[in-house]
């Protein structure tokens, strides 16, 4: 009986290629944890990939540039890997990515969800999701509010560089005519690290508690945050932490659909 091979013969299709696609990703993955190379018997160790097999995917990759291999015989992310990072990232779109998770943010609370950037001293909206509420936060896209003050700015600041933080300080002082206490900053930012989430508990403006959250880009530098906004009269100070939580979460939702892979990058 003759009959006719099956599917898993076929390196290319099935169950067998499949598999080799999935070696081929682990492979990739593993060498972006380490950017100056595995050896090939490190490689194979990390991986649990038999030498023959890996080798045989190393030669794959190579072809298309996205794995190289360096004058010591050591195994590197190739550049071919550039190509489809900036084809990635020419095709993210910031407030389409976190529309989303703001509307998750707005349907678990009831309230006012934001979008916002530093622009300088200020933050600076650039989208939002309002309450279903008749009474909300009255706020528009492309307003601007001060960046200390609010929780949007007080989530990017914390994880910002020191020369960010003193110039937003410093610029801050001169615009608004306020002083600002250093050592205060530095306790509410401190406290924005550890807790995961900003808030600003009518600091800003009266009668508004908002609660916020960083969001990081692929390179793991903070570009934005995201806020919950509510009327002071709504607000319940004993599930800040619960609400907290929430926001925090969205901002790192958002965050890994733009490449974040969880580590800030090291700021000075």
């Amino acid at each position: 009986m003759t009959g006719e091979a099956g599917p898993q013969s076929t390196p290319d299709r099935g169950p067998a290629g499949m598999r080799s696609v999935e070696r081929a990703l682990q492979v990739l993955s593993t060498l972006s944890e380490r950017p100056s190379g595995f050896s090939l018997v490190d490689l194979a160790r990390v991986t649990g990939i038999p030498m023959t097999t890996l080798h045989r995917l190393l030669g794959v990759l190579r072809s298309a540039s996205l794995v190289a291999e360096t004058a010591t015989g050591l195994h590197t992310v190739g550049v071919g890997s550039v190509v489809l990072a900036r084809a990635f990232l020419d095709g993210v779109d910031l407030r389409d990515i976190a529309k989303p998770e703001m509307a998750a943010v707005v349907e678990a609370t009831g309230e006012t969800c934001h979008l916002g950037v530093l622009a300088s001293v200020h933050v600076v909206y650039l989208e939002k999701i309002d309450s279903p509420h008749p009474v909300r936060m009255h706020s528009t896209v492309g307003g601007t509010n001060p960046a200390v003050s609010t929780a949007i700015g007080r989530a990017i600041l914390a994880h910002s560089s020191q020369a960010v933080l003193r110039e937003v300080l410093e610029g801050s002082e001169r615009l608004f005519g306020m002083p600002f206490d250093e050592q205060d900053i530095d306790a509410v930012l401190d406290d924005v690290r550890s807790s995961g989430y900003s808030t600003d508990l009518q600091d800003n403006e009266l009668g508004i508690c908002c609660v916020g959250a960083p969001v990081f880009d692929h390179t793991g530098r903070v570009i934005a945050g995201l806020s919950l906004s509510t009327p002071s009269s709504r607000f319940d100070s004993s599930r800040l932490d619960q609400v907290g939580a929430l926001v925090a979460a969205a901002g790192e939702r958002v965050s890994r659909a733009l490449g974040w892979s969880g580590t800030q990058a090291e700021v000075g």
